[in-house]
């Protein structure tokens, strides 16, 4: 393949020619067969599949803030989600898919402002941990979603700060998202 797109780099820029590369690296380690990627790793998002509306959880109730939709897209080897506030004031996009030799979900943000940032998705017990591993935002403290309740219609997104490198989390806000109701 490297044959394939060694003339087509100079076409098409370095940035959609990494992207094209990334692809058919993890399309050729993961999805050797003809079925589609499933399985293992691959389940792991598969119940934040949908289009969702997102609640912040105050003292006086719940407050939309705005819709998530979040698909499975190139034979379920990539995971893509769009958001935009209910004021449609701030959005963002995402694309998502499995380091090979990590066996793990890494999902590259781009936010409306111009920043970036990437996560690291991870199973903990029976929660899922989108762990920020970078960005263009310099932080001092790790940053993490603490996805939690997890079931077919909802689930909770309990935003957590460490200064200590993981050894302790803070609690900062709690995001409720509920499977939006299609008439």
């Amino acid at each position: 393949m490297r044959i394939i797109f060694q003339g087509t780099m100079k076409m098409v820029g370095h940035g959609l020619f990494t992207l094209i590369i990334l692809f058919v690296s993890a399309n050729d380690t993961l999805c050797q067969t003809d079925m589609p990627c499933s399985g293992g790793t691959y389940e792991v998002v598969k119940p934040f599949i949908g289009i969702w509306e997102e609640y912040t959880v105050t003292d006086n109730g719940e407050e939309l803030l705005g819709t998530l939709q979040s698909t499975m897209d190139l034979n379920g080897c990539v995971l893509t989600q769009r958001f935009t506030s209910s004021d449609e004031s701030f959005s963002y996009v995402t694309f998502g898919y499995i380091l090979p030799d990590q066996r793990i979900w890494e999902e590259s943000y781009v936010f409306s402002n111009g920043s970036s940032a990437k996560y690291h998705w991870i199973v903990e017990g029976d929660d899922v941990l989108q762990r920020r591993v970078g960005g263009t935002r310099k932080i001092d403290y790790m940053h993490q979603l603490r996805l939690t309740v997890i079931n077919k219609d909802l689930y909770e997104a309990m935003e957590e700060h460490s200064v200590d490198k993981g050894i302790t989390w803070q609690k900062k806000e709690l995001t409720r998202i509920r499977r939006k109701k299609i008439d």
